[in-house]
């Protein structure tokens, strides 16, 4: 769907609209049909929890099931749905003593609980909570929690409720570097099986959607992108959300509309419910900016990256502050407008007040690579300092998976240092080493991680050079993975004029 073009301002004017799940009612978010014995005045927040589950909006979710349980206080599933905002699969979070609260006011234990439930599918979606919020480890939990799943999809086959809790819970087993694609492919089957028959329903798009979100299957789902917004227009994850998919083919006017409505919808909804900021709100604020950055529309994206800074400098929280240092260094990265940025003392600041963000590896990244851009090897030096000391303590961590793009940015680094020096040769071997490592990983499910894709990265090195054959090999390979992005795009460009023509290797 293409949404009205709105400017950055006139988005943020619009008066607040502060309305509770109630009184927004529940076709804002999308058409299900899930009957239950909860009594008739319990059935429409229960569906609007449901729903709000689907769409990944928790709090709505939550305050929802917590309106059921009011009106009906026997009825087990609104105690099971609060207990569900509490797990969120696909970022492979979960607040389990939350969530265990929850379940503990339903009943004491765990039999308990089940006997509350009505024998059939109720009473299984309340014990499949024992598994989900059970012991063991968040993968170990999340892979039994879709077999139980699987056993209820299986006994009530024909119930796309179910079915669409099912598809979830097989997309949360997933995790980063996991190249096993399998259960992806099964929900996306059962999710468009759904959506064949219901086009309204929230979860089938939303998780189409996120079951092909990459950019070798995200054709498939542009259809469920296109539908998705429409279908939850109150859910700012789902007018977010189909911006995955039209990053993935580089769509980038159509990620521009997505996340102005979604930033919007977040930000009166985070004012409205005094929710942590950080969240939804920066989440499609950083992607909006991306998207104007990609169209090279920087005034734009500098709009957004100030928009970011006012709540920035209100709220301190890490999540606000990281993810306002990452816009700064996207806009820095994105632009080539190369500045000064303070680095060595971390959480603090430096330089006469300037703020310093050591804790961010992107800000970090964008400090060292102005300065060495900018003859300050010093600096240079310091931010690679950082990055390794980074590498080095998410290797010794749970995810040894995230050292990966700080490892990148960190070669990189490296092989721009070494350039400056005169020391081609050790520039190359430090960009095939980056290439190397990044081409393990996923492709980014959005704007790109590490910041600077090491393929654009080395094709430009290859370009200064010469080597325009070799370079537009390298910016090939970029977009395979990041479609139309537009410094791969006029890398290429330029590889494939004759006056950029090199030898090549």
């Amino acid at each position: 769907m293409k949404l009205a073009c709105v400017s950055l301002a006139v988005v943020l004017s619009v008066p607040l609209a502060a309305q509770s799940p109630a009184s927004q009612g529940t076709k804002s978010l999308g058409t299900i049909h899930f009957p239950s014995s909860a009594k008739p005045a319990a059935q429409d927040p229960f569906l609007t929890g449901v729903k709000a589950l689907f769409n990944f909006e928790f709090d709505i979710a939550a305050e929802a099931f917590q309106q059921t349980q009011k009106a009906d206080p026997a009825f087990a599933l609104g105690y099971w749905g609060e207990a569900m905002s509490f797990n969120h699969p696909l970022w492979a979070q979960q607040d389990q003593a939350a969530a265990r609260k929850v379940m503990e006011r339903l009943a004491p234990t765990s039999s308990a609980r089940a006997a509350k439930a009505p024998a059939g599918k109720e009473r299984m979606l309340v014990e499949s909570l024992e598994v989900l919020y059970g012991t063991g480890d968040k993968l170990t939990r999340d892979i039994a929690y879709a077999a139980e799943l699987k056993k209820i999809h299986d006994k009530f086959p024909d119930d796309d409720e179910i079915s669409t809790f099912y598809a979830l819970a097989l997309l949360g087993t997933a995790r980063p570097g996991d190249k096993s694609i399998r259960n992806a492919m099964l929900a996306a089957s059962i999710a468009e099986s759904i959506f064949q028959r219901n086009p309204q329903h929230p979860g089938a798009a939303h998780f189409i959607i996120h079951s092909f979100d990459d950019p070798d299957h995200a054709i498939l789902a542009l259809p469920a992108a296109r539908a998705y917004s429409k279908i939850a227009p109150s859910a700012a994850h789902a007018l977010h959300m189909p911006s995955h998919i039209f990053v993935q083919l580089g769509l980038w006017e159509d990620v521009v509309q997505s996340n102005i409505v979604a930033y919007k919808a977040a930000d009166e909804l985070a004012i409205a419910k005094g929710l942590p900021r950080g969240r939804e709100d920066f989440h499609t604020l950083s992607w909006l900016q991306y998207a104007y950055l990609q169209q090279g529309k920087f005034d734009d994206a500098a709009r957004a990256l100030a928009t970011a800074k006012a709540v920035a400098d209100k709220d301190k929280t890490p999540g606000v502050q990281g993810g306002y240092a990452s816009m700064i260094a996207r806009q820095i990265v994105e632009s080539q407008k190369w500045q000064k940025l303070a680095v060595g003392n971390a959480g603090g600041v430096k330089d006469g007040g300037a703020p310093s963000y050591d804790g961010n590896a992107a800000y970090v990244f964008a400090a060292g690579l102005s300065a060495a851009n900018m003859g300050d090897a010093a600096t240079a030096g310091s931010a690679l300092d950082i990055l390794n000391t980074m590498t080095k303590q998410a290797e010794s961590g749970s995810n040894a998976y995230r050292a990966k793009p700080f490892q990148v940015m960190g070669e990189e680094l490296a092989a721009v240092i070494a350039a400056k020096q005169k020391q081609t040769d050790n520039a190359d071997k430090l960009f095939k080493e980056a290439v190397a490592i990044e081409a393990s990983m996923d492709a980014p499910s959005g704007p790109t991680e590490p910041i600077k894709p090491s393929f654009e990265m080395y094709g430009e090195f290859l370009l200064d050079q010469g080597r325009a054959g070799d370079a537009a090999a390298q910016f090939q390979q970029s977009l395979l993975r990041t479609p139309n992005r537009r410094l791969s795009v006029q890398g290429l460009e330029r590889a494939n004029t004759p006056k950029s023509t090199g030898a090549g290797k």
